[in-house]
């Protein structure tokens, strides 16, 4: 009892919120896009899909139709099934950039011994800085991007001293800007 009090009047040391970590805002990004259009589409297709085994039990104990349940289940697993299907790349996408940002972090890090100051995935409102470096050269804010390598060939990124090629072709956006 004492110790419930205790909690209630007491609040947290901590003033400040605690620093990102790299690629936390694209982790929480892609937890929401899982939990919204691969678990909770899943979620109503098992449910919809043990009312039917339900409904098939009492059928074969001599008990009313199954079949209006299992089309309905029918109907949920294939919505279920659909919207995995399309969210499939932008889970790719997301990974690959989350994983992409914690390899550059790691190795920024180590600018840390250099007397940078390195901070990661700084938020502002609707954008995010990836990475920002503060120390001897001055303020540096870097944007990582994770390109897959292709199934086939040699994976060669090249910069001519004006321009970046992927591939022998220029990317989309213009690393460099």
């Amino acid at each position: 009892m004492e110790g419930s009090k205790l909690a209630e009047e007491s609040r947290s040391p901590l003033k400040d919120e605690a620093l990102q970590f790299p690629g936390q805002s694209g982790a929480e990004q892609l937890r929401k896009l899982i939990d919204a259009q691969i678990e909770q589409p899943g979620i109503f297709a098992i449910a919809f899909v043990t009312i039917a085994a339900v409904e098939w039990w009492r059928w074969y104990a001599k008990s009313p139709q199954p079949i209006f349940f299992t089309v309905i289940a029918m109907g949920a697993v294939a919505y279920a099934v659909w919207k995995f299907y399309r969210v499939r790349p932008t889970i790719r996408a997301l990974r690959l950039g989350i994983e992409g940002e914690r390899a550059v972090g790691q190795f920024l890090e180590r600018l840390r011994a250099a007397g940078y100051f390195v901070f990661h995935d700084v938020l502002g409102e609707n954008f995010n800085i990836d990475h920002v470096l503060i120390g001897p050269a001055g303020v540096i804010t870097i944007e990582t991007k994770t390109l897959s390598k292709p199934r086939r060939g040699d994976a060669r990124i090249t910069f001519d001293g004006e321009k970046v090629l992927v591939q022998g072709h220029p990317p989309k956006r213009n690393p460099i800007d």
